[in-house]
């Protein structure tokens, strides 16, 4: 039986951390390079060095050994002009990842109440050393001033990769930490106010009315408890930062996606394809659909220059997530031929990432309502341009998913349901971005 030598192979994880304070002096092409050469270096030369001591695998082949140095590379291009929270963010994944395995095994102890596999041991060790290497490689790194204190963002950045890196995703942690640590600063980094919420007469009616549709969804059995006060504690977020158009948004998203789900309710339960607990969505899934509309915005709310564009972003979001529920719901119903989305292989109906005709196109159509709502809310009338945006953003991110969900059924430990679908929205607010920025 293959056994690895984890404490070897955190040295090594950990050691290599320590390359971050080059970026100082490296300009980012030549760092980029290094980093390429990292990525090679590990998939065909790093097992030949260390034998298969370094790798989970008994060929000595290693997903993650290969994906640390991709990742720190893609830190690297995306970060450029920021290059501390590049360094930063790697400072996290080493030390803070690093020793959090070493601690867990070491020390043990009480186990984590949303993931039985990660100790609290492992969690404070991350947070811990995580602090310290992303503190002292932000502050050596800094290129410019913020809003907020390098302890402030480096302390907010750390928690989340923590909670993310010790919740049960079964995603690599090397593409986990870099991704949420990564983003989480970048927004932190551009912060130029401090988020306030919008309250006034108005938006206490606003909030009176989602604090009436919460109750109303937990009446109708759409939503189990958790459900109902993660929807309305998502709903406020929105409403206050994203404003009343925002949440107008939410609203076609969560009468689309409830009628989606109720519609055919028996059929598919039949077929076993239905939403389980008779079609009651709890926090998780609440969160997974609407998690990223909230959080953007959030940061729109912090960073007032690209306000309209994570506003829309937001919006592309919750289009996405119509357009997902849509085209899963109604191809399962009535799709007539269900095809993997890269091989166009025919599948069962049902086969997680397969598609549809039937199920894409009302997926669209879903979308077109959605991207109507949110163009007539923020600009007071359909602006056709914007509209495509979001049809566009909510295809890709759907799509993406297909993809992702393909490859996620050969997987010995699937990635949940819900991971997927915040991975989605994620995809599908880039796309936003990155259509509204390139555009101007």
């Amino acid at each position: 039986m293959h056994e690895t030598h984890e404490p070897l192979r955190k040295a090594l994880h950990i050691g290599v951390g320590l390359f971050a304070v080059t970026l100082k002096w490296l300009p980012w092409p030549v760092a980029a390079l290094c980093a390429v050469c990292a990525v090679f270096g590990n998939w065909l030369v790093l097992h030949r060095v260390f034998g298969a001591r370094v790798a989970r695998h008994e060929r000595g082949y290693d997903a993650g050994i290969v994906l640390y140095p991709a990742m720190v590379l893609l830190l690297i291009i995306v970060f450029r002009h920021r290059i501390e929270i590049a360094g930063s963010v790697w400072a996290i994944l080493a030390f803070g990842d690093g020793f959090a395995t070493l601690a867990g095994r070491a020390i043990g102890g009480a186990r984590l109440p949303w993931n039985r596999e990660k100790t609290w041991s492992g969690f404070a060790a991350f947070t811990a050393f995580g602090f310290v290497g992303a503190e002292v490689m932000y502050v050596w790194l800094q290129t410019g001033r913020t809003l907020l204190s390098p302890m402030v963002i480096v302390g907010i950045t750390v928690v989340a990769c923590a909670i993310a890196e010790s919740s049960p995703l079964n995603v690599n942690d090397n593409v986990v930490v870099p991704l949420v640590g990564g983003g989480v600063m970048a927004i932190l980094v551009g912060a130029s106010v401090i988020p306030l919420p919008m309250i006034d007469s108005l938006m206490v009616s606003w909030l009176a009315a989602n604090t009436l549709l919460a109750f109303a969804g937990w009446a109708a059995r759409t939503v189990d408890f958790s459900g109902f006060l993660g929807g309305w504690a998502m709903g406020a977020v929105i409403l206050l930062f994203g404003g009343w158009q925002l949440y107008a948004v939410l609203l076609a998203f969560f009468v689309i996606g409830t009628g989606v789900t109720k519609f055919g309710f028996r059929r598919k339960a039949g077929l076993g394809l239905a939403q389980e607990k008779g079609g009651r969505r709890g926090f998780a899934h609440a969160f997974s659909n609407v998690g990223m509309a909230a959080l953007l915005a959030i940061a729109s709310a912090m960073i007032p220059d690209w306000r309209t564009a994570l506003w829309l972003a937001a919006a592309a979001a919750l289009t996405t997530a119509a357009a997902d529920t849509t085209a899963s719901e109604i191809g399962q119903l009535i799709g007539r031929r269900t095809f993997l989305p890269l091989t166009f292989r025919p599948v069962p109906v049902g086969t997680e990432g397969a598609i549809s005709l039937e199920g894409t196109l009302a997926g669209i159509a879903a979308a077109v309502v959605v991207a109507i709502v949110a163009s007539e809310t923020q600009f007071a009338r359909i602006e056709p341009r914007i509209a495509g945006f979001l049809v566009i953003a909510a295809f890709a991110g759907s799509y993406v998913e297909s993809v992702a969900g393909s490859w996620n059924r050969k997987q010995a430990r699937s990635v949940p349901n819900g991971v997927l679908n915040f991975f989605n929205t994620a995809v599908g607010a880039m796309v936003m971005v990155l259509l509204v920025r390139g555009s101007k």
